[in-house]
């Protein structure tokens, strides 16, 4: 075990959850009437909550890569979809944290868009910075299913959803699992991670799958709660492909609109109470007052999968608010004030060079951050400097810039079937740019850019100046 470091350098525990809707955290005023998450609400009680706090990206991979490393994955990747992977040349947050003697572990889903299942590649955690590693290193993995035997059982286990099935990653190896559910193995994980490193400065990411697809696989107990029926689990003896069973619940069909949110629900409450366990594990250990606990999802609610965004417009997969403001706290007690809102606009992108500041680790100018530390504004009355700043997305064939409550858009539309708590009506921001005042229209239903032509060319260039900053390539050509 390394030394322990001075008390003055916190932890670092970064919870990341999947496909969490803005109104799913009851924290927030305009929480969904049905949501109740006492537990993740602890960390806004005890420290910062934020109301416009962005993704880099409206879907897992680019947002993930992201906040790991401080960077927008435009810099590397010219065809700005699902698979940035990471570059050699980027350092991540846990690159900087272990050189500086962290001891670093992630639990979970690891997802860069590329090198799936694969050890020897970069988006392997251990090869970009992490100690350990438990978890599954593709886009979705089932909740139950986490046996070599599943594995070898499963007839297309080599295809598009089947990589999600069978045992998990350990380090440098596999553990097959032959009970148990995912988001309670992962919780178990990190409680022993805290337990074994407690003497020493870490950083622990906790990637949760939930509540990513398929939601309706939850603990009995939830289901009862909530008052939905179990549906068998995947059978590769009488299922035919595990393709065929993730598509028939993914989506609207088989679940119904009023089921899908209650599933979502159960799903959530677990997640919920789990996220419970670990605070408790903190402060059980005598570590909560010097860790730095960091909450965000990784995009919006998707727009099939029961979240609820409201009451911003659109979902994962768009770069409408809905698809990248998403729940985003940060608690340090005796360092940032307790019970604050931060109304101000704040990145995920942010959250390298805070962590850095806060561990008091100086990032080289080479290493072109585009999140800024926002630590001084966390632990005084002011704003940051980064509010100020535009934000940038760039998602296939759509993209978007901000300034303050300024925001233009280009979204063509998405072919999912969208859950009623989904907001897809509204002035259309097709294939011309639309212009919303956040300020006066959160939910950007009043395309003014009619009557702010000034604003449009402004706006307009400071995306084409950003995107002369990346490389080039053809948006949307990667599925």
């Amino acid at each position: 075990m390394r030394a322990a470091q001075p008390a003055a350098r916190p932890n670092i525990l970064a919870i990341v959850t999947d496909d969490q809707g803005y109104a799913d955290l009851s924290a927030y005023r305009h929480a969904a009437a049905d949501i109740s998450t006492p537990n993740m609400d602890r960390i806004a009680a005890g420290g910062v909550l934020f109301t416009r706090g962005y993704v880099a990206a409206p879907v897992c991979s680019p947002s993930r890569a992201g906040w790991n490393t401080g960077c927008y994955s435009q810099r590397w990747d010219p065809q700005p979809g699902w698979n940035p992977g990471l570059p050699d040349d980027v350092k991540t947050l846990a690159e900087y944290l272990k050189s500086a003697g962290y001891v670093t572990g992630k639990v979970g889903k690891n997802d860069f868009g590329r090198g799936y299942n694969r050890q020897d590649v970069r988006e392997y955690p251990l090869n970009h910075g992490y100690d350990e590693f438990f978890g599954f290193s593709s886009h979705a993995h089932d909740y139950y299913l986490l046996s070599e035997e599943a594995e070898r059982k499963t007839p297309d286990r080599g295809g598009r959803h089947a990589t999600g099935v069978g045992a998990l990653f350990e380090n440098r190896g596999r553990k097959s699992l032959e009970s148990g559910y995912a988001t309670e193995i992962f919780t178990d994980w990190a409680i022993r991670f805290l337990e074994k490193h407690r003497a020493e400065p870490f950083l622990l990411h906790v990637s949760y799958n939930s509540v990513h697809h398929l939601i309706h696989e939850v603990p009995a107990k939830y289901l009862r709660k909530f008052g939905v029926k179990p549906i068998p689990n995947y059978d590769p003896a009488t299922m035919g492909k595990y393709f065929d069973y993730y598509e028939k619940y993914a989506q609207l069909g088989a679940i119904n609109d009023e089921e899908m949110r209650k599933y979502y629900l159960a799903n959530l409450n677990c997640l919920d109470d789990n996220i419970g366990r670990l605070l408790n594990a903190l402060e059980r250990q005598g570590l909560a007052r010097n860790t730095l606990v960091i909450f965000s999802a990784d995009n919006g609610g998707a727009p099939e999968g029961g979240g609820n965004n409201r009451p911003l417009r659109g979902s994962k997969y768009t770069v409408f608010e809905g698809g990248i403001r998403v729940p985003f706290m940060m608690r340090w007690p005796g360092s940032f004030p307790a019970g604050k809102t931060y109304p101000y606009p704040v990145s995920t992108l942010d959250i390298l060079p805070t962590c850095l500041e806060a561990a008091g680790i100086p990032a080289p100018p080479s290493a072109r951050l585009d999140g800024e530390s926002v630590l001084r504004a966390l632990t005084s009355a002011n704003s940051s400097p980064a509010d100020k700043r535009p934000l940038f997305w760039h998602f296939q064939q759509r993209w978007a810039v901000s300034e303050g409550d300024w925001k233009l858009i280009q979204n063509p539309g998405t072919t999912v079937k969208p859950t009623t708590q989904i907001i897809t009506h509204g002035d259309p921001a097709g294939n011309q740019p639309a212009l919303f005042h956040l300020g006066d229209d959160p939910s950007e239903q009043h395309d003014v850019s009619s009557r702010n032509p000034e604003v449009v060319r402004r706006l307009t260039g400071l995306f084409q100046d950003w995107r002369r900053q990346m490389p080039q390539g053809d948006p949307g050509s990667r599925k």
